[in-house]
């Protein structure tokens, strides 16, 4: 699902809504959700958020599925620690307090975060936690509006003002520290209770331990890791049956309970291809694309090299065009197809181009003249790491597989 269709699905459903909150109150909402220290269902938060939602149809239904994507997608945002604030929530440069007034991006985007905190109950908090509480609640209240402002950033309002929206994601990161990583709260009886029904359907004590095997399953990338996944995908396929794979297929991602399920079958798919079983591979990853064709697991860097290494290139168009994304994983494979059907020619050398655009060191890493350290669990556009991503997929394994490849990579 796509970034714009998820917005203009949460700006209809909000407008079935009685609260009708703006689409930034809404995204700084869920962010903040990920602060609590408890883990708040949606049958508490949607109310608090949206007042009731008259849906009355089908497609209605599905602003709730976009919703829910956003929702799960904030929570990831909030593990990778990931705490930017979206783009249109700017500070003017010239004039702080342009960016504050009414109904501006900044202001709701901030509002949003603090109606969520109101969750938390204080007097359950330890002093680091309420220091740490205390700060963000600051920094948000000061971006809500020009009244706080002035009153917070003082004499040197516009140089405060920017060195409090530079260092927002410290005050967030560290109250997400405190509240969430580093205490002993713990879920009411009666909340644990309401989230295992909505969302896990298997009994506490067999799901943690479910969860502890997953965890060690999936750190695992030796062929014998593939009994424990198989052993553990047919407990989980007594709930996920052939029926609930055709009745739910297209937006498994967006289930919780079937996460696992696709994240053991993708490092199934990850296992084979690595021990050169790329075909193998490749079969599973196209089930899972069917499952999530929005990828949300990003199948398809894998599946792209796959698809090279097993010359597959009518498949390989057709999934480029699905994914017609500006990712080194997509470029790569562009560049490869075009030298395989056209050699050393214009049309690869454009990819080629646009390779060395988007990555600096993308040619030298592959071709050998510079090494990439350990590999970090992140990476940003145009880095060494996201080679190392790259690398991960298969990539060195797919332009060994095309003759000369490497060869036509490096001549300038």
């Amino acid at each position: 699902m796509s970034p714009a269709k998820i917005r203009n699905d949460v700006i209809k459903l909000s407008k079935l809504s009685t609260k009708k909150p703006d689409y930034y109150f809404i995204q700084g909402y869920l962010i903040g959700l990920g602060v609590l220290p408890q883990i708040l269902t949606p049958t508490k938060w949607q109310p608090d958020l949206f007042g009731e939602i008259n849906v009355q149809n089908e497609t209605e239904l599905k602003y709730l599925e976009s919703l829910m994507t956003l929702y799960n997608q904030s929570m990831d945002k909030v593990i990778q620690n990931d705490l930017k604030m979206p783009a249109k929530c700017s500070l003017s440069k010239q004039d702080y307090r342009e960016s504050l007034k009414s109904n501006m991006p900044l202001p709701n985007y901030c509002k949003g975060v603090l109606q969520a905190l109101k969750h938390i109950n204080k007097r359950t908090l330890d002093k680091e936690q309420k220091y740490a509480f205390d700060n963000i609640n600051r920094v948000l209240k000061a971006f809500s509006n020009e009244t706080a402002a002035a009153k917070e950033f003082g004499e040197f309002a516009q140089y405060n003002a920017q060195e409090y929206k530079r260092n927002y994601v410290y005050f967030m990161a560290d109250a997400i520290f405190e509240l969430r990583f580093n205490n002993d709260l713990t879920l009411s009886d009666e909340d644990e209770a309401e989230f295992n029904n909505s969302f896990l359907d298997e009994e506490p004590d067999e799901f943690d331990q479910l969860d502890e095997l997953l965890e060690l399953v999936l750190a695992d990338t030796e062929l014998t890791a593939l009994e424990p996944i198989q052993m553990l995908l047919e407990v989980m396929e007594g709930l996920i049956t052939k029926q609930y794979i055709k009745d739910n297929a297209g937006h498994f991602w967006g289930l919780h309970e079937t996460r696992p399920y696709m994240m053991l079958r993708a490092h199934r798919a990850k296992i084979h291809a690595l021990h050169g079983y790329t075909q193998k591979a490749q079969s599973e990853l196209e089930d899972l694309l069917k499952l999530n064709p929005n990828d949300n697991q990003a199948n398809r860097f894998l599946l792209m090299n796959c698809l090279i290494i097993n010359k597959e290139w009518g498949k390989l168009d057709a999934l480029l065009a699905d994914f017609d994304f500006q990712e080194l994983h997509t470029t790569a494979s562009l560049a490869l197809s075009a030298f395989v059907k056209h050699g050393d020619s214009k049309p690869a050398n454009d990819y080629k181009e646009m390779l060395k655009q988007q990555s600096k060191h993308f040619v030298k890493i592959l071709t050998g003249q510079e090494k990439l350290k350990e590999q970090p669990p992140y990476y940003s556009p145009g880095s060494k790491e996201e080679v190392g991503v790259y690398l991960d997929s298969l990539g060195k394994q797919a332009w060994i597989s095309v003759p000369a490849s490497l060869f036509w990579l490096r001549k300038k």
